[in-house]
């Protein structure tokens, strides 16, 4: 036979074929565009791989190409048509001139050129891939965005829309069109202006999308005024007997308030991811969901008050709890009732458990709150406080009272009782000098840092049971990738650093 006119199934066996399929599903983008010219059959392979995601971005950057991209899609000839699954519009051509136009860095000609390709294509480009089933589209200051939105309205098989304001929008009663969307399952809405006409805009969204599942409201602007949620789910019930499926929703950063009238919207909510000021949830929303059986099981609300309390105590079954503190003010601490009362009534479910950012004099590990992790005997996630005085790294400081016990033993008694762990992070945690900012308090955190992995790296396990768990370090400045993970070497009775790149590192200031 000829292998020049052989179909490449009938070279191939199929086991060997097989193995091409598996190493397909990891390669790079340069690899599966080479991958389509090799035959026929490999191109039916790679060719749903080379298009499912497209991304538009009309800068100055994609000027040699960017005419041939959008009008082959709005031709409808591109296997785009066929393949693409999501799409992402990062930039486009601002379409208003303001005083900040002669900033941009497409200018005279080539902005012309630019805009009037992205006048002719872009919408015929969106409205012709009819497969696509998540959008994301970054919202340009100056437009255009009530056509963008607006076709994307239009493909038939979206269902997860992620559109995002960029942080120094100007037009903050600017609000665009959603009413248009109506088969949306995800929505997430980023840099939001909450204002009274968004929330009414978002209501109307929501009730228009009957399967809406999951809805995410992302505010990274410090917005003042507060508006009332209670008017984008109390209006978006069709009838009274109509069975919401929304089973997840984020509110980040977002003045807000929230009662019992939102609860029948609510009814199949088991996600609840909620930053926002003491006292903007009423009371009468945690007593309404115990009283209707509605059972979070994941559940990430701060700050906590008694009835928040009381609800996480009425039921069992939490699988993930998270109190994560934020740019707020610090609100009245509760720790007693929640290592007590909540971690309790939910310890053989608990999988992840996570306390960050939070006051350490309140929230710090203590033999007194470990004994309370330790009996969630099924967690596989665990990130705690742990308070680490500035003595440590700087042995000329007088001795400094300390919240948590030392390193060795609470490494020792996690090992002993958590069999089931995977992970454990620790934040290391201090009263700040008040000297300490910019490139200062990089420096301070770095060196203190430095010194407690070596404390983790020194702490010796001393139980029967050999860990098996990862360790890592955390810090509510500088993120989770500080420092390298550390694993247990049972040749020492020790965590030993793992090496990484260092492009996963912080450079500290010298």
């Amino acid at each position: 036979m000829s292998i020049a006119g052989a179909n490449v199934l009938e070279v191939l066996s199929a086991d060997v074929f097989l193995l091409i399929l598996d190493e397909v599903k990891n390669a790079d983008f340069g690899g599966v565009k080479a991958l389509r010219l090799v035959s026929r059959a490999m191109n039916e392979l790679a060719e749903p791989l080379t298009f499912s995601s497209i991304t538009i971005k009309i800068v100055l950057e994609s000027a040699p190409y960017i005419e041939h991209q959008l009008s082959t899609l709005a031709s409808g000839n591109s296997p785009a048509t066929r393949w693409t699954k999501r799409l992402t519009i990062l930039d486009l051509v601002p379409v208003m001139l303001t005083a900040m136009s002669q900033y941009d860095k497409l200018q005279g000609e080539a902005r012309e050129t630019m805009l009037a390709c992205q006048k002719r294509f872009l919408i015929p480009a969106i409205q012709a891939l009819s497969n696509v089933e998540f959008a994301s589209f970054r919202i340009p200051e100056r437009g255009p965005d009530a056509e963008v939105i607006r076709a994307l309205s239009q493909c038939p098989k979206l269902r997860d829309l992620s559109l995002s304001l960029p942080v120094d929008f100007e037009s903050r009663e600017r609000v665009p069109q959603l009413e248009t969307f109506a088969n949306l399952r995800v929505l997430k809405l980023t840099s939001f202006v909450i204002s009274a006409s968004a929330i009414y805009s978002i209501g109307r969204i929501v009730s228009r999308c009957l399967a809406l599942e999951d809805l995410s409201l992302w505010n990274n602007r410090g917005q003042q005024n507060t508006q009332n949620l209670d008017i984008i789910f109390s209006g978006s019930m069709p009838s009274p007997s109509f069975v919401p499926s929304l089973t997840k929703l984020t509110v980040r950063n977002t003045p807000f308030t929230i009662s019992a009238l939102s609860v029948p919207y609510l009814r199949s909510l088991v996600h609840l991811d909620v930053q926002m000021d003491e006292g903007n949830i009423d009371a009468s929303l945690w007593q309404t969901l115990a009283l209707n059986g509605i059972q979070i099981r994941y559940f990430a609300v701060y700050p906590l008050d008694a009835a928040a309390i009381r609800y996480l105590a009425s039921y069992e079954g939490l699988n993930e709890f998270h109190l994560r503190g934020h740019s707020g003010q610090e609100a009245k601490a509760c720790p007693d009732e929640v290592f007590h009362t909540v971690l309790s009534r939910h310890r053989q479910s608990l999988h992840k458990l996570s306390f960050s950012s939070l006051n350490f004099r309140s929230w710090s590990i203590t033999d007194n709150y470990l004994e309370c992790v330790l009996k969630c005997t099924a967690l596989q996630s665990l990130i705690l406080l742990y308070h680490y005085p500035a003595d440590k790294e700087c042995p000329g400081l007088d001795p400094q009272e300390k919240l948590s016990m030392d390193l060795a033993t609470l490494l020792t008694r996690i090992t002993e009782s958590l069999t089931s762990l995977q992970t454990l992070k620790l934040s290391p945690v201090r009263q700040y000098p008040s000297f300490a900012c910019g490139k200062g308090i990089i420096k301070y955190i770095s060196a203190m840092h430095e010194s407690f992995e070596r404390e983790i790296c020194g702490a010796t396990i001393t139980c029967a049971r050999t860990p098996t768990f990862q360790m890592q370090e955390t810090d509510r400045l500088l993120g989770p990738f500080v420092l390298s993970p550390s694993i247990f070497d049972p040749n020492n009775g020790r965590f030993n650093p793992v090496e990484v790149k260092d492009k996963y590192r912080l450079r500290f200031p010298q």
